[in-house]
């Protein structure tokens, strides 16, 4: 039973990777027509992601479940940029991915362990 009054519903939100590639091209479009005046989009932008979202997924999707995913795509892209800027690791763009060699990520998980 989700987390819910009845069974097989849930509370909790789940972005799809579908919801989250319509996400970041919708807020990328909002942002090239300058609705992002600061380090905030506009409520417009944020009201167009949550229309989108719902009427595509059919899912009950409102600004604060848009609004909590952006933190944790900004808190992610940091931690990419961090990593990229260190000794060892490198970027495929055309995979959207950082690599490195097993030395350097065992000395990178390593440290975040610690």
């Amino acid at each position: 039973m989700g987390k819910g009054n009845q069974e097989g519903t849930s509370k909790q939100f789940r972005w799809t990777k579908p919801m989250e590639h319509l996400f970041l091209e919708i807020l990328a479009e909002e942002a090239q027509k300058g609705n992002k005046p600061s380090n905030a989009f506009k409520a417009a932008s944020i009201n167009r992601v949550v229309e989108a979202i719902s009427e595509k997924f059919q899912v009950q999707c409102d600004a604060k479940h848009v609004e909590n995913h952006l933190r944790t795509v900004k808190k992610q892209w940091q931690i990419i940029c961090t990593i990229q800027g260190e000794s060892g690791f490198g970027w495929v763009d055309n995979m959207k991915m950082i690599t490195c060699d097993r030395a350097t990520y065992d000395a990178a998980v390593m440290v975040q362990c610690l």
